[in-house]
């Protein structure tokens, strides 16, 4: 009879212990997702409110203006130039494209050239600050996402920062454009 006993104790200290580890190991993977989805989120750029200090090193100067456009008080003013094409070579890590806040414009302008696919953004070229009266034709190839040579549909996304304060305005724009990889 004390075999059947111990027989059915180890039998109930097996099951017992089956299912810690079965426990101990869903718990394990539940908190492997979290730290991954954390890291994920974590990664996102957010957009200063106030303009980053560098002018971009890619930026020329272009027009020597002094006239600026009309504004009313507590108002913004930004004038555009821009090609609709993005050439990325991927070997040189360079985008080839242009871009100009011509002089009579009263914003600081921060560009970024972003791809979409499958509902989320990547970020493929960022400029530094692009002052009034500056052009840029070339920025670097940030990487972000494996491109295959091709076209791709994608857009400029700019942010603007008062010339003055440096705080950033309440209007942003987005500009379709087509992107060859190569």
């Amino acid at each position: 009879m004390k075999k059947n006993k111990n027989t059915k104790d180890k039998k109930t200290n097996d099951k017992k212990t089956t299912f810690l580890y079965l426990g101990l190991v869903i718990l394990i993977i539940i908190c492997v997702v979290l730290v991954i989805n954390l890291i994920k989120k974590n990664n996102e750029a957010l957009t200063p409110d106030y303009a980053p200090g560098t002018i971009d090193t890619n930026a020329i100067k272009e027009d020597n203006s002094k006239d600026k456009m009309d504004v009313t008080d507590g108002g913004g003013a930004v004038s555009l130039a821009y090609s609709n094409v993005a050439l990325i070579n991927t070997k040189d890590k360079l985008v080839k494209m242009y871009f100009k806040n011509p002089g009579k414009s009263r914003e600081l302008v921060v560009l970024e050239l972003v791809i979409e696919q499958n509902g989320k953004e990547y970020v493929l070229a960022k400029s530094d600050l692009i002052p009034p009266g500056y052009a840029i034709y070339e920025m670097e190839f940030l990487n972000t996402v494996k491109l295959p040579t091709g076209g791709y549909k994608g857009k400029f996304n700019l942010t603007y920062y008062d010339e003055e304060t440096k705080a950033k305005q309440m209007v942003n724009t987005e500009i379709e454009v087509s992107i060859e990889v190569k």
